[in-house]
């Protein structure tokens, strides 16, 4: 029967990640960064796909993450281990992802739907209607047009959004929402 007693070696392990890991990466340590992923990377795809149902964008969610947790290294604050910060950080970045889904497929069902309800004819150029959206977007209060652009123009993501500007996802839907609203009822006289 084998010995059940734990390897030095292993706690050694142990030790390195709850204790001397975090503090190496927030220094910069890209060998205690690459361990790291080199030994979560394949669990916490498995587990964003169980959340999004997609392999390729699993994989987009996790690598995102830990470009995040590199780039704000110094700023890392792991409250417990730092295998339940990674899963509950890509946890959140793929209930983000799901939330853009649904905002994205009540879009495209909105303007299916119109399509449907009207034939549309334009009663501008598309240089000119393109001039008064221009117009229109540089009116915007200023963070409702830079969250606005960082969305439509650069097409980033609400969560990427959120962390360039340091704000709530929630706000971030928000002023969208918003941008949105005041687009459409000043372009309503330019578009059917």
């Amino acid at each position: 029967m084998k010995n059940h007693m734990p390897d030095p070696e292993q706690k050694r392990v142990i030790a390195i990640t709850d204790q001397e890991m975090i503090p190496a990466i927030r220094n910069g340590n890209r060998d205690a960064f690459r361990a790291v992923f080199d030994q979560c990377y394949p669990d916490l795809c498995q587990y964003a796909f169980t959340v999004l149902r997609d392999m390729d964008e699993a994989e987009d969610v996790v690598q995102s993450t830990f470009i995040k947790i590199w780039e704000k290294r110094e700023a890392l604050n792991v409250q417990h281990t730092l295998r339940a910060y990674l899963y509950k950080a890509v946890y959140n970045q793929c209930i983000n992802l799901l939330d853009h889904r649904k905002i994205k497929l009540k879009h495209q069902e909105y303007g299916s739907h119109e399509a449907k309800d009207q034939v549309q004819h334009p009663e501008v150029f598309p240089e000119e209607l393109e001039g008064h959206i221009k117009a229109v977007i540089n009116e915007l209060p200023e963070q409702c047009r830079r969250i606005f652009m960082l969305s439509r123009y650069e097409e980033l993501r609400y969560a990427e959004i959120a962390d360039r500007l340091n704000i709530s996802v929630n706000t971030i839907e928000n002023q969208i929402s918003k941008a949105l609203k005041i687009l459409r009822s000043k372009l309503k006289d330019h578009i059917v």
